[in-house]
């Protein structure tokens, strides 16, 4: 991972026109992924690849063959019903936390819309993801970003094995094992620990990607969690990831989050008004969306914009 980046520019003619191309197409366009793969696969090996965002973010990336970069390069976003939440959740001003940051993408967005009187705390573990995330932010020119290189856990703790993902998966580095790797050491801290000591005395959106370890992440931030009012969080299930975890099944992040009075939905469900769900959910893999009950008539109001917003969403996202 050590040589120069490459901008998009620098693509010969085909791969770039491609690019052009594939980018007027909606991201759920069906076929699409396919049809981008066969179209770029000359370029799908490349390493340390500068890409540009639709909004003008700009990302250096491991492999263009991970999902993360490969939907920057196509779609020119990643992830853009998240994104579209965490927007509509965050003012300016505001404090988000992004637990399982990666090369940045949703922290270098958050800190856009928070501006400069707001704080982003991005945390990643991985020794040789970190890096980029630091690099994306610098090249950003984002003074509003804090950064950790540690596991959040729910316990503090100097030397913990972490699973560093292949460069073509970089994004799934893990506290599990997998991908037949070796482990190398990290710290892990709670989220409460963290907050305290970057005197975080609100937080407006959680957002946490942690490859299944998410329960352990909430069982370290029972304080933060229990605030008035307390974050909008934003997780990901999935589970065959959270069911490897010794002691652990599936759904054991909902039920934690359910027992301190928050209600959990799936993300599409949340963004167009729907209930929320009566059971957690233990198959499958989905993006769930929490929030306390005793903060759910100020979040109601808010809904009430989600429909022209997810419009507004397809012809300009925020990032």
């Amino acid at each position: 991972m050590s040589r120069g980046a490459e901008s998009t520019e620098r693509f010969s003619a085909w791969p770039a026109l491609a690019i052009t191309a594939l980018r007027r197409l909606p991201a759920d366009t069906p076929g699409k992924a396919r049809l981008a793969r066969a179209l770029l696969r000359s370029i799908r090996s490349r390493e340390n690849v500068m890409v540009e965002s639709a909004a003008g973010a700009r990302f250096q990336v491991p492999h263009l063959a991970e999902p993360v970069a490969f939907d920057l390069l196509v779609d020119g976003c990643y992830e853009p019903d998240t994104e579209m939440l965490i927007w509509k959740h965050l003012e300016p001003g505001g404090t988000f936390i992004d637990v399982g940051a990666n090369i940045g993408v949703l922290t270098i967005s958050a800190a856009r819309r928070v501006g400069g009187l707001g704080r982003v705390l991005a945390i990643e573990p991985s020794p040789s993801v970190f890096p980029y995330l630091e690099r994306n932010i610098a090249l950003n020119g984002l003074a509003n970003v804090v950064t950790a290189r540690v596991a959040v856990s729910d316990s503090n703790r100097d030397n913990v094995p972490f699973y560093q993902a292949p460069v073509d998966h970089f994004g799934m580095g893990a506290l599990a094992p997998q991908f037949y790797s070796e482990s190398c050491p990290v710290m892990t801290r709670t989220l409460d620990h963290l907050v305290e000591s970057q005197q975080l005395d609100h937080v407006s959106v959680l957002k946490i990607d942690v490859e299944g370890h998410e329960a352990a992440v909430f069982r370290g931030a029972r304080k933060l969690l229990a605030r008035s009012p307390g974050p909008l969080v934003i997780f990901e299930f999935c589970d065959w990831a959270e069911a490897r975890f010794p002691n652990a099944s599936a759904g054991d992040a909902q039920r934690f989050l359910s027992r301190l009075g928050y209600r959990l939905w799936r993300l599409d469900d949340y963004s167009r008004g729907r209930p929320p769900l009566k059971d957690p959910l233990t198959k499958g893999a989905a993006m769930i969306v929490g929030m306390r009950s005793a903060d759910r008539d100020s979040a109601t109001m808010m809904n009430a914009k989600d429909a022209k917003l997810a419009k507004a969403a397809a012809g300009g996202r925020p990032a």
